[in-house]
């Protein structure tokens, strides 16, 4: 029998502005020491890193922007500590303190030995696909972002994987140019990561949905999505989990009296070499810029609303006192439920 492995996914993680403060004041494991254990205890973690780690202050030079990220040299020992092994780099704030801030993120990444992919020195690097392997089981990632066209990396140009995703036509082609080249380095789980769409998107549109199943329907085991800065509800498709919104992880963000930002998840996926068994939920309240395990109100907040946002994507999450999962027959949900 294949053995079960166990890939933890983390939404955005911001380490800058505040978050840096309390980086430099309290040292590296102040952000995500709390929920540390979890992470350390998977086989294999995954985020979103959504700044720039470095110690230059050069702004990008382009058009200006409301915010710029950047976390000081210390903070890729805070995604290192946490045992973070992965991170995606496609998003709209990786170039924020201009190509210094992106080159020096992928070196202080590469001293932690972090795998990541999104960006790089040129559209190669940035396409390019990052493998990693556990107990005979090949994993790998690509990531792609549909906003800040600027930090698109060009053939001699650092910069982000931009995709113009309303152009679906060439969508589909780098998607499934992306699955076919995992497939043929012998990835069991080919893992699409997407920075898309709108902050405070409740639940994806219909055309991120057709997006997602037409990327499992050409091979992809595994989609995690973000950008939302709140996490929506999980789908299974064929088999396979879409999550089409992560939220975030840890971030200093004003929190919207409405949305509740500051109650977000983490996604547990226990899986063997070509199955999915479970997914573990684990409740995640951002205070004071770091990460704690949710409790009281605020788990029931967090379950609550992942398990009505879910339900209406026909997956049914259940609970037992404080676990929250999804296994059983959700798992081979092939279908949304029909519209009312």
């Amino acid at each position: 029998m294949d053995k079960t492995l166990r890939l933890m996914l983390g939404g955005d993680v911001m380490l800058g502005r505040i978050v840096a403060e309390r980086i430099r004041r309290y040292g590296p494991d102040y952000p995500l020491g709390r929920i540390a254990p979890l992470l350390q205890a998977a086989d294999l973690t995954l985020v979103n890193l959504e700044c720039a780690v470095t110690a230059s202050q050069q702004l990008w030079q382009g058009a200006s922007k409301a915010f710029y990220f950047g976390a000081p040299p210390e903070a890729a020992r805070s995604l290192a500590d946490a045992g973070v092994d992965l991170v995606s780099l496609a998003n709209n704030h990786t170039l924020d303190f201009d190509i210094t801030g992106l080159t020096d993120t992928l070196s202080h990444l590469h001293a932690h030995g972090i795998g990541y992919s999104g960006a790089g020195r040129d559209l190669n690097e940035a396409r390019a696909p990052v493998y990693i392997e556990r107990d005979g089981v090949k994993f790998g990632m690509v990531a792609f972002c549909d906003h800040q066209e600027d930090f698109a990396a060009g053939e001699s140009k650092p910069g982000i994987a931009y995709l113009d995703l309303d152009d679906e036509k060439a969508t589909l082609t780098q998607f499934r140019a992306s699955c076919h080249a995992m497939q043929q380095a012998g990835v069991d789980w080919p893992v699409l990561s997407l920075h898309w769409g709108s902050n405070w998107a409740e639940r994806p549109s219909d055309y991120f949905v057709t997006l997602a199943h037409a990327a499992i329907d050409m091979g992809y085991g595994i989609i995690f999505s973000h950008s939302a800065h709140l996490f929506q509800g999980i789908e299974i498709y064929h088999g396979r989990p879409i999550i089409y919104a992560a939220g975030d992880l840890v971030d200093d963000y004003y929190v919207d009296p409405e949305f509740r930002n500051d109650l977000q998840l983490l996604f547990e996926l226990e899986l063997s070499r070509s199955e999915l068994h479970r997914i573990n939920l684990h409740p995640v309240f951002i205070e004071n810029c770091r990460s704690v395990p949710a409790t009281g109100d605020e788990f029931e907040y967090i379950a609550n609303r992942i398990t009505a946002l879910s339900a209406e994507l026909g997956v049914k999450v259940q609970r037992k006192e404080n676990h929250l999962w999804i296994g059983g027959d959700s798992l081979s949900t092939d279908r949304r439920p029909a519209a009312k």
